[in-house]
């Protein structure tokens, strides 16, 4: 075995899972592995502060028990409870920013095996920004293989789900592989075994992850995000799939390849948000875009991500529907490891603003109602107040089943005109500045990402959008307006704030 350790020396682990990844299973497995082979084994951990910002540490050491023998009984060794910096062995991580945290504590150095997933569990600052925010993880990994004495890493995650499991077993995997434990293959799957919990789902999983890093260790693979844009798949051509299939087929002979991913992944989004029906509305609507396109059909590209943003956007119907989703139990009973007969409820957060109830109504009265100071002020005094609600009570979990059941009505809303009617008007000034500079157009398609969310964080949004594109119509005919635009949207993705936009807006326009 690669570990080479002295008898008296423990091997110290430092285990980094965010909530719902069975950092405890895997954690037990290592600790049950070492004590059924001859080691003393403690575990202990150090919960993060929250959900995603900071993810629960779970500290081990191993010791041979060979080293502890003293007039022939074990002596129970001294064993640190925490991490030290620089002074461990194997580091895992179930996610690739939480290597990069791992690095930061110094918890990485020219002695450990950093072991991690590729996949990723965003933070709440990445959910948060304008646009998009997700971080890039190339300078993880470009870290973790200058500091680290070996930096394995692989989407550990995909691969518990290829097989129907959780990336605590593919973690596990991933570890007998590294060589970094003292323990064969078979010593890690009687562990699995002797628990009796999803034995076979947990053993597969487990000997995927084995393979891919003992490939990954023969020939060092390059890092590919867990978010790149995927190849259509391919779907079974079953009655309860002929839908998406027939979408498939008229993507791939309709729509140029640079563009199918992002085009199926805007066609399902639609067809969840509303209905197939809505969704090919959406191709119809970015098929003249894209038959205009030349080259690398950059435009058709971002086109199609923003206009099923656009689309799909959130209102009230969308909102109750994802509260009362069964993926959305699954996922809070999983995120705080509850067994499934447990009890658990959640208790949601509401905040109705007055431009949401009136764009529920019909389109007539809803117009007539947002101009109706009077009602704006009755409805301020009454309704407009945070609300906590238990959303697994049955009244409010009926409310809510209700109102996310309420699709047929979202066409005949003012908010859906509303929408609609800022679509049509975004796709016209595209194709207006298409004619003119193609790179603007493309700027132009991009301004839709500022629009996000409810409530005040899309007023924002929606005020920024608005400029955006004041601007970059008035200034069509300016040589430097491609530079301007990338700077004003830069501004508008790192300030919350309207005003910085349109300060910055006014500056350039006085020079």
């Amino acid at each position: 075995m690669s570990v080479a350790k002295k008898k008296n020396e423990p091997i110290k682990i430092a285990l980094l899972a965010v909530g719902g990844d069975g950092g405890g299973v895997l954690s037990g497995w290592i600790r049950m592995t070492a004590e059924d082979n001859g080691y003393w084994a403690q575990s202990t951990s150090i919960a993060g502060v929250a959900q995603r910002t900071g993810a629960t540490v779970y500290y081990m050491e191993l010791m041979n028990k060979e080293g502890l023998e003293k007039d022939g009984k074990i002596q129970t060794p001294v064993l640190a409870q925490m991490p030290a910096p620089f002074d461990i062995d194997i580091v895992m991580a179930t996610e690739i920013m939480e290597a990069g945290r791992a690095m930061y504590r110094d918890f990485v150095s020219d002695k450990t095996t950093l072991i991690f997933s590729t996949n990723r569990n965003l933070a709440i600052k990445e959910k948060e920004t304008p646009g998009d925010g997700i971080l890039d993880g190339r300078s993880i990994v470009e870290l973790a293989e200058k500091h680290a004495k070996k930096s394995l890493f692989g989407n550990l995650k995909l691969i518990a789900e290829q097989h129907k499991s959780v990336i605590s077993a593919s973690m596990f995997g991933a570890l007998a592989a590294s060589g970094a434990l003292p323990f064969t293959k078979q010593q890690f799957l009687d562990t699995i075994a002797k628990t009796g919990i999803a034995v076979q789902a947990s053993s597969n999983a487990f000997n995927g992850a084995y393979d891919y890093i003992k490939d990954f260790i023969a020939k060092p693979k390059p890092y590919e995000p867990a978010l790149k844009k995927a190849e259509i798949p391919a779907m079974p051509s079953s009655s309860k799939n002929k839908t998406v299939a027939g979408f498939i087929n008229y993507i791939k002979s309709e729509f140029p390849k640079p563009i199918h991913d992002v085009v199926f992944s805007g066609v399902l989004h639609l067809a969840d948000w509303h209905n197939a029906t809505w969704a090919q509305e959406y191709l119809d609507k970015l098929k003249p875009f894209v038959a205009k396109d030349q080259g690398e059909y950059t435009l058709s590209f971002n086109l199609a991500k923003y206009l099923a943003t656009a689309m799909a956007y959130d209102d009230l119907i969308f909102v109750a529907d994802q509260k009362t989703r069964t993926e959305r139990f699954a996922e809070v009973y999983d995120q705080i490891e509850a067994k499934p007969d447990d009890i658990v409820h959640t208790l949601d957060f509401l905040h109705p603003s007055f431009p949401e109830f009136y764009g529920f109504l019909p389109k007539k009265m809803g117009l007539k109602v947002s101009k109706n100071k009077k009602m704006e002020a009755w409805f301020a005094k009454r309704m407009d107040k945070d609300r906590r609600i238990k959303s697994t009570s049955l009244f409010w979990y009926l409310n809510l089943y209700f109102l996310g059941g309420m699709k047929r009505w979202r066409m005949k809303t003012f908010r859906h005109y509303e929408e609609m009617d800022n679509v049509d008007g975004w796709l016209g000034r595209i194709d207006r500045m298409l004619s003119q500079n193609y790179a603007l157009a493309v700027d132009l398609a991009k301004t839709y990402r500022l629009k996000k969310g409810y409530g005040d964080t899309y007023a924002r949004g929606h005020g920024k959008f608005w400029l955006m594109n004041e601007f970059i119509m008035s200034n069509a005919d300016n040589g430097k307006a491609q530079k301007f635009a990338a700077h004003l949207m830069e501004v508008a993705l790192q300030n919350p704030k309207v005003e910085a936009l349109r300060k910055s807006i006014e500056e350039i326009e006085a020079n």
